[in-house]
């Protein structure tokens, strides 16, 4: 039977087996990992990091947290990893009373958990954070999946508070590169890495020039790590998210459907995005059926039907010619405006709607994915048991576009803008995907959400 709550204490013998004891917390734990110095092991920056990134290693689906003072709760509610036991460690004096750092906390891992761990090791009173949002994130990769701010705050105050014993955690949405450190006068300290220290000295420049006293600024080495997709050497938020490509986001609608019907899932992407190639691999790869919705429209505007009856009488009789829609002469009046896109697409959409259900209904195949660009827009992933979206950085869909359709960038630009944003499909999504780099990229990410899939159903 494993436990959800371990306790590893550390003493200058132990300690050389350190990367055992990690795999052995990983084996016998299934959520978190509190680590304890004895007082015979010095506490350092070195041993810090060295803790921090042989738990990334070792056991990485544990949320490992070295304690500053005593573990919180009762020494009987940790399963104990190995035969040490914690000896007193008294209180110690903290050299500073509030120390200020920031940044934006994304999936909240063991690079972030070394710097706060040297504020918590050092303020008796309150640390500071300042949390990266809006414009501040908009340049990082994968932006569009960083995490809502105000849980990424939850998320550092409930780590910081578990792990000082004594000192408060106050946190704020920034929203420039300062944030309270320019406005609170008693600060004393800021922690940074090495790779942001040009920050530190920004801010110091800027309380000087408030009549504010400087702070001292503490250097943190960032935890090693690889990721040679992203060309980054050091453990990062968005080596993280590029993680979680493929990977449940949010949980699975409970979506009900008879014995031996096909489990419906949604396709969604904006312009350039890559959705029709994943579409088709999942088709020919893995054996789904896949109902392109964007052809099917196409369908429904049969001469003579109820849907271009519709169009003509909603945005003009010359829009219809001899019982067809000049789909040119529509496309100029709606690409370039988001609310005459939304009323074509409210004529549209259920009826293309009633034909892909109808498709749906009559597979045999275990599996139906239903590709549609405004799936999200026309509100069909709320009836889905799941909504895969598709994405690429709005610069890369405009160079796409402008490649495949030979438009101008700013006419790429217009057609991009009737769509809602990446972030707003993929906060609407249970799982993501990005064709940002090469075809076996993302068709790994792919294969990965399949697998995952085939385990849920």
């Amino acid at each position: 039977m494993h436990s959800k709550y371990g306790l590893l204490v550390l003493n200058s013998k132990n300690v050389q087996k350190l990367k055992q004891l990690l795999t052995s917390a990983a084996a016998n734990l299934t959520s978190r990992l509190y680590v304890r110095l004895n007082p015979d092991q010095p506490r350092s920056d070195e041993l810090v990091s060295k803790i921090y990134l042989n738990s990334a290693n070792y056991c990485p689906k544990l949320d490992v947290r070295l304690v500053v003072s005593e573990i919180p709760g009762k020494i009987e509610n940790y399963e104990l990893i190995g035969e040490e036991k914690p000896e007193s460690i008294g209180k110690t004096a903290k050299k500073y009373k509030k120390i200020v750092l920031g940044g934006t906390f994304d999936r909240l891992h063991n690079g972030h958990k070394v710097l706060l761990n040297k504020a918590a090791e050092l303020a008796s009173e309150h640390i500071v954070v300042g949390v990266t949002d809006k414009d501040m994130i908009m340049k990082k990769s994968l932006f569009e999946m960083i995490e809502p701010v105000e849980f990424r705050m939850k998320r550092v105050v409930d780590f910081v508070e578990d792990i000082s014993g004594e000192a408060k955690c106050l946190t704020e949405p920034i929203v420039d590169p300062f944030g309270p450190s320019i406005r609170i006068k008693d600060l004393e300290a800021i922690v940074v890495s090495r790779e942001t220290i040009k920050g530190a000295d920004a801010v110091n420049k800027r309380r000087n020039e408030k009549g504010m006293s400087q702070l001292d600024v503490i250097i943190v080495e960032l935890v090693e790590g690889t990721d040679e997709i992203l060309n980054e050497t050091k453990i990062s938020s968005s080596s993280k998210r590029r993680e979680d490509l493929g990977v449940l986001l949010r949980p699975a609608r409970e979506v009900p459907r008879g014995e031996g019907r096909p489990y419906i899932i949604g396709l969604a992407g904006g312009i350039a995005s890559g959705k029709s190639h994943i579409g088709k691999y999942l088709k020919e790869k893995h054996g789904f059926d896949v109902i392109d919705c964007d052809k099917l429209a196409h369908t429904c505007y049969e001469k003579g039907s109820i849907l271009n009856q519709k169009i003509a009488d909603h945005f003009g009789a010359d829009i219809v010619v001899d019982g067809v829609v000049d789909r040119k002469k529509l496309g100029g009046i709606v690409f370039s405006d988001k609310q005459k896109l939304r009323e074509l697409s409210e004529l549209v959409w259920p009826v293309v709607r009633a034909k892909a259900t109808e498709i749906a209904d009559k597979s045999t195949a275990k599996v139906v994915v239903i590709e549609a660009a405004a799936l999200i827009e026309a509100g069909w992933q709320n009836a889905l048991a799941e909504t895969w979206t598709v994405f690429v950085p709005a610069e890369e869909a405009v160079r796409r576009v402008v490649e495949r359709d030979n438009l101008t960038e700013e006419q790429a630009k217009d057609r991009m803008s009737s769509q809602i944003s990446n972030k707003e499909r993929i906060d609407k999504s249970n799982l993501a995907l990005c064709s940002l780099w090469k075809y076996e990229e993302t068709r790994a990410q792919v294969d990965k959400a399949v697998e995952g899939l085939l385990k849920r159903i």
